[in-house]
């Protein structure tokens, strides 16, 4: 069957949430896919060859009738579809983007509304595919979700909503009457397309139940895939390592474990970060003091054999009330791998974050909810091996049932067809 992705992000081998798709449709033919995607970078994924491309610059440069994006193959156009250049002033536009303030959001989906992106020549290279059915990775912008539902009842076809991260029930901007207002304007359209859908593909079992009583919409959990297929024979060393994002106050956390380490005095007495973390603030941090050794950004196959040699990898998140809200249903995409790894994961967070409560629930890692606590958790971990090889087995048994590589891709793939 054909089926449209629309996303933010390309299918990507490197990139979090680009390998995800690219994992989500790795049982699908490739001939089977095409993708309209807003990112300036280009695919590096085999999954899929027939791309449309309509960038934030784009949308800028059509309301002048300057642009109309780009559709290529990966086969026949491998030419058109490289990085595109971003300049100091472009890049500085994203990063400011990034901040998600309620302005951003309302400036950005008033660009793209006046924007041309439904233009003859995306419209040409719709009907040249005629997919079937619509797979919409959502985010948090009403653009796309107007993007995806005009696309699917033109076609009169089937749509389909992921979710990968709370946008709905928690609305961080809700300390402004224009961050009230303008997540009101969004929910207006989410619901929306979520009434047009068929089905919501959701990251975990929190957010499919939650969600199916909220949006009245059946919901299937499709678990992120780990990337690799395990375990890890590498030889043990005496280090524990923290891999990812430092956003949403896991510093802080990481702060608590490093010193704690030291106050313990056994060994490892430090915590390895690995992380392409630039803000100063927290930068500032990770010191030797604080027991952590920053080493920077490192590339996707050394973050396996770093995975691979550690007797534990971390998972955190903060007790931060607001963040808490913020992060309810997140998983972290490195959560497959470190369950598939054969290394021990030492979880640090509230127990109703759903990953930290997912690692809990099936015994797949010690976790510590308190701080309080932290101290003889973390004995427990550099002390008992008993215990972490315990923990390891049932991880590993975990990544079989939910985080086979095939796993969402084949739940994927039939749900799709029994509305085909």
């Amino acid at each position: 069957m054909r089926v449209l992705i629309i996303s933010h992000t390309v299918f990507s081998n490197t990139e979090s949430m680009g390998k995800t798709l690219s994992n989500y449709f790795c049982e699908f033919d490739s001939n089977e896919l095409a993708q309209f995607y807003i990112h300036p970078q280009a695919p590096i994924s085999s999954i899929c060859h027939r791309y449309y491309r309509f960038t934030d610059r784009d949308a800028i440069m059509s309301i002048f009738h300057l642009k109309k994006g780009i559709s290529f193959s990966t086969n026949e156009q491998k030419d058109s579809c490289n990085d595109i250049h971003m300049t100091d002033f472009t890049k500085s536009i994203y990063q400011k983007g990034r901040k998600r303030t309620p302005f951003v959001y309302f400036i950005r989906n008033i660009i793209w509304r006046l924007s041309n992106w439904n233009n003859k020549k995306f419209k040409k290279w719709i009907d040249d595919f005629d997919p079937e059915c619509v797979f919409f990775a959502s985010g948090d912008y009403s653009f796309m979700y107007r993007i995806a539902l005009k696309i699917a009842k033109s076609k009169n076809i089937p749509l389909y909503i992921s979710c990968m991260d709370d946008y709905y029930l928690n609305n961080k901007n809700d300390n402004s009457t224009f961050g009230r207002a303008v997540h009101n304007r969004f929910m207006s359209i989410v619901k929306k397309t979520v009434d047009y859908s068929n089905a919501m593909f959701c990251i975990c079992e929190k957010m499919s139940e939650d969600y199916g009583k909220y949006f009245n919409k059946k919901c299937y959990t499709l678990h992120t895939p780990a990337s690799f297929i395990g375990p890890l024979n590498t030889l043990k060393k005496n280090k524990i390592c923290y891999l990812g994002s430092l956003g949403y106050k896991r510093d802080d956390q990481l702060v608590e474990i490093g010193c704690t380490l030291k106050k313990i005095g056994l060994h490892p007495n430090h915590i390895d970060v690995y992380s392409s973390e630039k803000r100063r603030n927290i930068l500032e941090k990770l010191t030797l003091e604080n027991g952590i050794l920053f080493h920077g950004e490192i590339g996707s196959s050394e973050v396996i054999n770093v995975i691979g040699e550690s007797m534990a990898v971390l998972h955190v998140e903060s007790f931060n009330e607001s963040t808490r809200r913020s992060i309810k249903y997140s998983v972290s995409t490195k959560i497959a791998d470190s369950l598939e790894s054969g290394t021990c994961i030492f979880a640090y967070g509230p127990q109703e974050v759903a990953s930290i409560s997912y690692l809990h629930d099936n015994d797949a890692a010690i976790c510590c909810f308190k701080r309080d606590s932290l101290e003889l958790y973390l004995r427990e971990l550099i002390i008992r091996s008993d215990e972490r090889e315990r923990k390891i087995i049932n991880a590993r048994q975990l990544a079989n049932r939910n985080h086979r590589i095939d796993s969402a891709s084949m739940l994927l793939k039939k749900v799709l067809m029994s509305d085909s």
